[in-house]
């Protein structure tokens, strides 16, 4: 690209962001680019450019955001047949956090991946969310046909200008949320709805369900050639959701080819937290299908970027499976294809139902905190790896008859019911009361028949983590279901076998924790010496 295109580009968006509130920035950049090029000819003061503009937003059907005609005239005259589309959409679109977040290049890169060499025609709804790699595709593949549709007519607009020219490309103003919004058919279809809102499609009296996540998902399956095949992302939902969700499921189960399912990184998709499946949907049966769980790599940061995705673990399992499970919950998929998790569940260890032996309930709902409180509140981040971090718990006044059920005792142990790692640690009393918040589930073992510090071995382990992941479910974050968790099974050796494993456990812990601290001192007796600069 030209520098020259790159700073005419960058100057138009200061000027925008300068005059304008970020989520007209993109608008009313393309108003003016519509007015420059269609009324060029005519317009020979500001007057007249902002009376051209006015004319243009009302036929485009779009309310004008510029105050005066001076801050029209300055991004009317950055306007130029220079003009770079796609960037244009790209820096409006990146700049308005409101929109719906775009595609990022490393789940483009895996879309891609299933153009295949007789794909002859592309659908790509809500075209505008796959730039800036857009015309990358539409070059790399000339000789298929694309169809690019969008909600927003300017972004049609934008999206024609940018492929004049292109045999290949036709743009249209169209929505997948919509009933017979096309009458074509097509080989491969690529598609990131709108997802995680309560946003209801007006059109949902000829669909299964009435979000419009689920809506675009059943109307695009519509829209395939006998051999076509859809790639589409949703939100982690349509995996374990019930109700109509859940009816959803079934159909596509039925009538269709579900080939792949994959878990995508939290955070694939900048400024929300949504978890997301890509699922391969295409004409046919099949006899097994595809699950993939994809991780993010050297993502440190939550709000950064998504780099590169690396395929973390990778199988299939039987059609039947799937309509046996009723739900296609990827955690639960994959541990039922662990050899070790396998050779578990069917070895002849004894084992116990957790709700058997167990107690289990959620915390309690705090909404207020106060420094001067009698009563401690353990929440997700007082849950360490190996102790509750007791100095550091926020504080309830509150009468002790209202939070009485709430209460923990010795030997409880309490994992997380949300969040995106599974931990655990057993609760010793203190001198004061101590509570539950409602992000934390409690198991009271039967003291009887249930060893507190053996519990906590096993919820460590990897079969323990695996297992309860498998009963994880969530959106944004990961959420568990206390009743879920008291079907899980649990080992359930003799109380002597328990007791024996958590001395071993509690001695260990001892040691490492004094040997780290005795580290601790000598670097820090090394560091003082090394960094006491005496003449």
């Amino acid at each position: 690209m030209p520098k020259n295109m790159n700073q005419n580009n960058s100057m138009l968006f200061q000027n925008l962001q300068r005059i304008m509130d970020a989520e007209r920035v993109l608008d009313c950049a393309i108003l003016a680019a519509e007015t420059k090029f269609e009324s060029v000819s005519k317009i020979k003061s500001k007057k007249a450019a902002y009376e051209a503009m006015l004319l243009v937003a009302d036929k485009l059907r779009v309310s004008n955001a510029f105050d005066n005609s001076d801050e029209f005239y300055q991004v009317y005259q950055q306007m130029d047949d220079h003009t770079d589309w796609e960037r244009l959409l790209y820096d409006g679109l990146n700049t308005d956090r409101s929109r719906t977040p775009l595609v990022p290049g490393v789940l483009f890169s895996v879309m891609m991946g299933h153009i295949k060499n007789d794909t002859k025609t592309i659908l790509i709804p809500e075209a505008e969310k796959f730039v800036p790699n857009l015309k990358t595709v539409v070059c790399s593949y000339n000789s298929c046909q694309f169809t690019l549709t969008s909600t927003n007519a300017l972004f049609v607009r934008a999206m024609e200008r940018m492929f004049a020219g292109y045999d290949n490309v036709t743009v249209l103003n169209a929505s997948i949320y919509a009933y017979g919004f096309l009458n074509e058919k097509y080989d491969l279809i690529l598609s990131v709805p709108t997802f995680g809102g309560r946003e209801l499609a007006e059109d949902s009296k000829n669909f299964i369900c009435r979000e419009s996540d689920m809506v675009a998902l059943e109307n695009l399956l519509l829209h395939l050639t006998v051999s076509g095949r859809l790639v589409i992302v949703m939100p982690a939902r349509i995996a374990f959701a019930g109700g109509k969700v859940g009816d959803l499921r079934k159909f596509v189960m039925q009538m269709y080819k579900l080939e792949e399912i994959s878990q995508l990184p939290n955070g694939i998709f900048q400024n929300t937290g949504i978890k997301t499946h890509l699922l391969v949907v295409a004409n046919g049966r099949t006899d097994d299908v595809i699950v993939r769980k994809y991780e993010a790599v050297d993502k440190k940061k939550k709000r950064e970027p998504v780099g590169a995705l690396k395929l973390k673990e990778d199988t299939f399992v039987m059609m039947e499976e799937l309509e046996e499970n009723g739900d296609w919950s990827i955690d639960k998929l994959l541990v039922q294809q662990n050899d070790e998790l396998m050779n578990y569940q069917n070895s002849k260890i004894r084992k116990a139902v957790l709700g058997e032996v167990a107690e289990i309930f959620r915390g309690k709902s705090v909404n207020r905190k106060d420094e001067n409180g009698a009563i401690g509140v353990v929440n997700i981040s007082n849950i360490g790896q190996y102790e509750i971090d007791y100095d550091r718990l926020d504080k309830l006044d509150e009468e002790e008859r209202k939070v009485m059920n709430y209460v923990l005792r010795e030997g409880d142990v309490v994992i997380p019911a949300r969040g995106t790692t599974i931990k655990s640690a057993v609760f010793h009393e203190q001198s004061y009361l101590c509570i539950a918040s409602s992000n934390v589930i409690v198991i009271r073992p039967d003291m009887k028949k249930l060893n507190s510090v053996f519990l906590k071995i096993y919820i460590d382990s990897p079969i323990g983590n695996a297992l309860i992941g498998s009963l994880q479910q969530g959106m944004t974050l990961i959420n568990m279901s206390y009743k879920d968790l008291r079907l899980l099974e649990i080992p359930f050796p003799s109380m002597a076998e328990q007791e024996s494993l958590a001395k071993e456990y509690e001695e260990a812990y001892q040691v490492y924790i004094k040997t780290i601290s005795k580290a601790e001192r000598q670097w820090a007796q090394v560091l003082t010496k090394l960094q006491c600069f005496k003449p």
